[in-house]
């Protein structure tokens, strides 16, 4: 995970993943992760709600051109594409939780192709830090 190597050397961050795959599942995916990246499994989807992490039109997950377009990138890669498992419609999001608990910062995604850079959030993660001091 891109954010953990730009947060490298920060002891006091900690970069989580969180997803809504039974475990057995989120263990298949999260192998590919950098060691420094926990992995949180949230089937209820409880934290998405806390978040406001809606769910996406069909049209927009599998018909979207800019969806097309990423898969297109990554088969140019050499990536191997996978069935899908789950909910393809869950969208995601970036989030930096403040030591209290609250959220210092969100980014929600409005596709399946929408994340931020990994050194928005890890700038933001800085910010959050720099303001608990």
């Amino acid at each position: 995970m891109e954010v953990a190597e730009e947060l490298a050397g920060s002891a006091d961050v900690q970069v989580v993943a969180v997803s809504f795959d039974a475990p057995e599942r989120a263990a298949f995916w999260a192998r590919d992760l950098d060691d420094r990246v926990r992995v949180l499994c949230d089937p209820e989807r409880t934290l998405y709600a806390r978040l406001g992490l809606g769910r996406a039109s069909v049209a927009r997950v599998w018909l979207h051109p800019r969806v097309w377009l990423a898969y297109a990138r990554l088969m140019r890669r050499g990536a191997r594409l996978a069935r899908a498992g789950g909910d393809t419609r869950q969208l995601g999001g970036d989030a930096v939780l403040a030591a209290d608990g609250s959220t210092a910062w969100i980014y929600r995604s409005r596709g399946p192709d929408d994340r931020p850079a990994p050194a928005e959030g890890a700038a933001r993660a800085r910010d959050a830090r720099r303001l608990r001091r």
